[in-house]
């Protein structure tokens, strides 16, 4: 190869290539004389040739020739660079091995073979590799460098300890300090990687991208005040740059400045030309903050409105602008949004799950059927289409629909635990009590912690008065998830009352109706649990405020004329 075609001009020039004799374990070498010399000498030189065309196997030839006549490291590590390059990457090891075991000093085959090593992802010969290269030569900088990052990959104290080493022995590197940011990144430790980022800065002062990235990390570390001087120092140097625009925007959000995040959207558009991609990935910030704190919301809707009128036939700003909305609860605004993206985008199933999401929430059952139905058809293979309209069924008690919708949902995505549980939940009404069981299964080994799932398995497991044991346990965990939801507590008080724990079952049940609950189901439960604490005049009054939400209950009148369950 090259490095080796020009070291052996320069030893045809003095007659000295090949220096050194020593055995291999599977070549036995005539002793040298100066002709067996020549001989490996013609040999190599051969195979350098060939290694200039890429013909590495024919080179290899060559060289195990030129091993006949002479045993020497430099041919074992061109052998070795070779098998590499075709992959065969034991014969590769074995080759280099034995030029560094010849050559134990010599820094080029220790590092040659540490690439044979990573080529091989045998990440420890390549650190041992490493260790040697910097024993060799200690001044080697990028050995250090590359033993540094390999060990990064192993052990990440390790590494740190190396890049201090680095920059102990030879001075500020950049380098370094970016890995060492870089880790402390990882580690969560922003303040160490606020001052590796400095150390780049006593090298490099006027990086912008190493300031930004200081600003940033700054913000991690919540070190907001710090963090905006830093975006005011570029926003001066660069005021038309939209990262540290953006970036400016997510501190003031942090600290809740609304109206200071604002203005920083508000310069950036005073530029004619910006696109439409960076007005969102602007408005984009925003959006990412309404889950933290709602009151980012008119904000971020007056920004959407702003693009959406600059660009009024792409469908994107009518998408956050409908998610947005329907954050707020204005429904009305929601739902003219996602109709927009409906029609600019038909393709898109935002758009129709948008304006059905609404109308399921809204309990406009049959609307949200009609437009998934619609929009089925147009995207037939959409997961989101087929669990919204299978749920849908279920909620106006269409089971036959309900199931053979979700059985479509489940075989575009077998691992739905929301499909599992929704399906289990329709099994469970068409008394298909295995087929249920087996969905709750297949949902609990996927995700054992799913309120939704817990509660729904536990309320079925009651109703049948089996398992009563494992359905308190399940639904005791939902309760902990979210102990204001009435239907997980009337869950879990419904399982006392199958247990025969009447004064637990009276607790959760009262307290689901004490919070506002004005479920008929949950209504007759506690009726039912006060006519077995013997309070037969407080059952009969929940039974009659079950019936007056339920008056088709045909089971529920019969009770109350009977006066007994």
């Amino acid at each position: 190869m090259k490095n080796f075609l020009g070291a052996a001009a320069v030893v045809l020039a003095s007659g000295a290539l090949l220096l050194g004799c020593s055995s291999s374990p599977k070549t036995v070498a005539p002793a040298p004389t100066r002709y067996s010399e020549e001989l490996a000498m013609h040999h190599f030189l051969e195979g350098s040739m060939l290694d200039q065309k890429q013909d590495y196997a024919k080179a290899i030839l060559e060289y195990q020739d030129a091993l006949r006549y002479k045993q020497d490291p430099a041919i074992y590590h061109a052998i070795a660079k070779d098998y590499s390059a075709i992959g065969k990457n034991e014969m590769a090891m074995q080759m280099g091995r034995e030029a560094a075991r010849l050559s134990p000093e010599n820094r080029t085959y220790h590092e040659s073979l540490a690439q044979i090593y990573l080529n091989a992802f045998e990440l420890d010969g390549a650190i041992t590799e490493y260790e040697n290269v910097v024993r060799v030569d200690s001044f080697y900088t990028e050995g250090w460098l590359n033993l540094a990052r390999l060990w990064q990959v192993k052990d990440q104290g390790k590494a740190l300890d190396i890049y201090r080493k680095i920059i102990d022995r030879f001075g500020p590197s950049a380098d370094a300090y970016f890995q060492m940011a870089h880790i402390y990144a990882s580690l969560n430790k922003f303040d160490k990687a606020a001052e590796a980022l400095k150390g780049i800065l006593s090298v490099d002062p006027g990086s912008f991208e190493v300031k930004k990235l200081l600003g940033d990390t700054y913000l991690r570390e919540d070190s907001v005040n710090e963090a905006l001087k830093i975006y005011d120092e570029l926003s001066e140097l660069h005021p038309e740059n939209l990262e540290v625009r953006a970036s400016m925007a997510h501190a003031y959000l942090v600290k809740q400045d609304y109206e200071h995040a604002g203005e920083q959207f508000e310069k950036v558009l005073q530029k004619d030309t910006l696109s439409v991609e960076n007005q969102l990935k602007f408005g984009q910030i925003f959006d990412s903050f309404i889950e933290k704190d709602s009151a980012v919301a008119p904000y971020a809707i007056k920004l959407f409105q702003k693009v959406r009128s600059s660009y009024p036939t792409d469908w994107r700003p009518y998408l956050f602008l409908g998610r947005l909305y329907n954050i707020v609860r204005d429904d009305s605004l929601a739902l003219v949004n996602f109709q927009k993206v409906k029609e600019l985008a038909t393709w898109n199933a935002d758009g129709w799950v948008g304006v059905a999401a609404v109308y399921y929430d809204k309990g406009r059952f049959d609307e949200a059927i009609g437009v998934l139905t619609e929009a089925k058809h147009i995207i037939p293979e959409e997961f989101r289409i087929h669990l919204l309209l299978g749920i849908s069924y279920q909620r106006l008690h269409q089971t036959i629909e309900a199931a053979e919708t979700l059985e479509k949902a489940l075989l575009l995505n077998d691992k739905s635990v929301d499909a599992l549980t929704a399906l289990g939940l329709v099994y469970d009404e068409m008394k298909r009590h295995e087929d249920s069981d087996s969905m709750y299964e297949r949902a609990i080994r996927i995700d054992s912690k799913n309120h939704l799932l817990l509660n729904n398995y536990g309320y079925s497991l009651a109703e049948r008065g089996i398992e009563l044991q494992r359905a308190l346990t399940m639904s005791r965990e939902a309760v902990r998830q979210q102990p204001l939801n009435t239907s997980y507590l009337d869950t879990y008080g419904w399982i006392f009352y199958q247990m025969g724990q009447y004064d637990e079952a009276e607790r959760y049940v009262k307290k689901a109706i004490d919070l506002g609950s004005t479920s008929p189901v949950i209504q007759e439960h506690l009726g039912d649990i006060y006519f077995k604490l013997s309070q037969k005049d407080k059952a009969m009054e929940y039974w009659k405020k079950a019936l007056e939400v339920d008056k088709s209950n045909t089971a529920l009148k019969d009770k109350i004329q009977r006066g007994s369950l």
